[in-house]
């Protein structure tokens, strides 16, 4: 019998909806906040994680996720209970079985946003069946941590070549920000110059900019001569700084581009 402080029928609201279904994930977030809020002391709110995480049902136990990822990247008194609760999640039992529970995990640790501690714990799911749990191990590298180690690198390159493009995007950003560089990365990301999804292909273009591979300075100059061109090729522009790439962003701005991003590039490049 479930002892969980909280009244049955305020448990039924927080697991009445549909994680597949944005709206009404937003709506549970907007209730696991008004739970949040209404706790009101730091140990009343980890008690009743730790008694979602408690119940045999796992559905419950997501809830323990849920409850401390809506204000995570605001405290730090909960990193260490919640990646040991992270680290008892399965990382198998079939696509479905789990899902919820692998999502919430996830989901929490990508929320820390910049606790160095929850890096490992979430690479554990890196590898995980479900492309959404992917994705939060990729958006979800905390940001302090430049360079990254190793074994973070080696994750987030084998992300590159996964087959959801939000995964793919997420670990170029993730890879092109920090100062790792080596042969092996480059080449990984070069092979992003040409994908089919664009923001993926943009941020592949600005993690090579900022590494001056001259690999890139073709891929930017074909880019700047669309008239839609979006901002990360500006930003990939005045990263690698080279004068060839003037005659393409003059004539951007000669045709109406006025842009503080495509000012910068122009500028960098010696303009």
């Amino acid at each position: 019998m479930s002892t969980l402080p909280i009244p049955p029928d305020l448990l039924a609201r927080l697991l009445d909806y549909d994680e597949e279904d944005e709206r009404s994930s937003e709506t549970h977030f907007d209730r696991m906040e008004e739970v949040f809020a209404a706790l009101d002391s730091t140990a009343n709110r980890l008690g009743l994680a730790q008694a979602f995480w408690e119940e045999p049902d796992e559905a419950v136990r997501a809830l323990g996720f849920d409850l401390l990822a809506v204000q995570a990247h605001r405290f730090d008194w909960h990193v260490q209970p919640l990646i040991e609760a992270a680290n008892a999640v399965p990382l198998r039992g079939g696509m479905r079985a789990g899902l919820r529970l692998r999502r919430a995990a996830a989901n929490a640790l990508a929320c820390v946003v910049d606790d160095a501690r929850v890096l490992i714990p979430l690479l554990r799911f890196a590898t995980d069946e479900d492309a959404i749990v992917r994705w939060q191990v990729a958006r979800g590298i905390p940001a302090g941590i430049d360079p990254l180690p190793a074994e973070a690198v080696d994750v987030l390159t084998v992300m590159l070549r996964d087959e959801d493009s939000d995964v793919r995007d997420w670990a170029a950003f993730a890879l092109g920000v920090r100062e790792n560089d080596n042969p092996e990365l480059r080449d990984a990301l070069a092979r992003l110059l040409f994908d089919a999804d664009e923001e993926t292909a943009a941020e592949a273009a600005y993690a090579l900019a900022l590494r001056k591979d001259s690999r890139v300075l073709p891929v930017l100059e074909q880019a700047l001569k669309q008239p839609s061109v979006g901002r990360l090729y500006f930003e990939a522009a005045a990263a690698l700084g080279d004068p060839a790439l003037l005659p393409a962003l003059r004539k951007l701005r000669d045709d109406g581009h006025g842009d503080a991003d495509l000012d910068r590039a122009i500028e960098a490049c010696g303009g």
